[in-house]
């Protein structure tokens, strides 16, 4: 019997989840059955159980922690730098990384780093092309996962974690953007954090009603309000 790889299971185990996040973000959580996972995966049931054997609980966990986490270790990075990258810049990457599409070659663990490049530049070339720069994919995931916090108290811990643990990034980097001179002092980091917060997720709402959420205009008005104070040359 032949060996099984680590990259086989990587696949399988993206193409599963590829699978649950289309039918969570057609049907719902609640409505999206694993029949249909399976069905859309084009796996057998007893394959798709072994990857994920506590069934849509398990599912619907990963679904979301895999487009939450990259966004939230972005936010860590950008606020470690003792010299902070352009604002609007890093907001519309942030964003983007919600919607990042994770095919089969990016989710091989041995692949080379000459590899790993190549899939960076065809990421970056096909975030260029995104009219919503990154939320088609994961504004219907967002509305249904909000449809969920009354009525499973698991989901809305894992939702709540995620808020918190944005906001604890974002107030980390106002407060260093502040000792850098770089982010107005106008107001707390706090407060700014929560500015941002709440324009990303009007953003996600404006995505799913509009079908177009405009990310560089919300990028750049944000950028300008929280760009630092310049002295008046004129000394008035």
């Amino acid at each position: 019997m032949p060996r099984v790889t680590a990259a086989h299971r990587d696949r399988q185990r993206s193409r599963i989840l590829q699978a649950a996040e289309k039918c969570f973000a057609r049907s719902g959580f609640q409505a999206t059955s694993m029949d249909e996972v399976i069905a859309t995966a084009g796996m057998s049931s007893s394959t798709v159980y072994r990857y994920f054997p506590e069934g849509k609980r398990s599912l619907v966990r990963e679904v979301l922690n895999r487009r939450m986490r990259p966004l939230i270790e972005r936010i860590r990075q950008l606020a470690e730098p003792e010299e902070l990258p352009d604002f609007e810049q890093g907001f519309i990457e942030a964003l983007v990384l919600l919607n990042y599409e994770r095919d089969d070659i990016e989710q091989r663990t041995a692949e080379t780093s000459s590899t790993s490049r190549r899939a960076s530049a065809r990421r970056d070339e096909a975030r260029k092309d995104a009219d919503d720069v990154g939320l088609s994919a994961w504004a219907p995931l967002a509305y249904h996962a909000w449809g969920e916090l009354t009525r499973d108290p698991e989901m809305r811990v894992m939702v709540q974690e995620n808020y918190h643990d944005i906001r604890s990034g974002l107030i980390r980097l106002c407060r260093n953007g502040q000792r850098a001179g770089t982010i107005s002092g106008r107001l707390g980091p706090e407060q700014l954090a929560s500015l941002i917060q709440s324009v990303s997720l009007g953003l996600i709402v404006e995505q799913l009603i509009t079908g177009r959420a405009d990310v560089e205009s919300a990028a750049a008005t944000l950028g300008h309000l929280l760009a630092p104070d310049r002295p008046d040359p004129e000394g008035t």
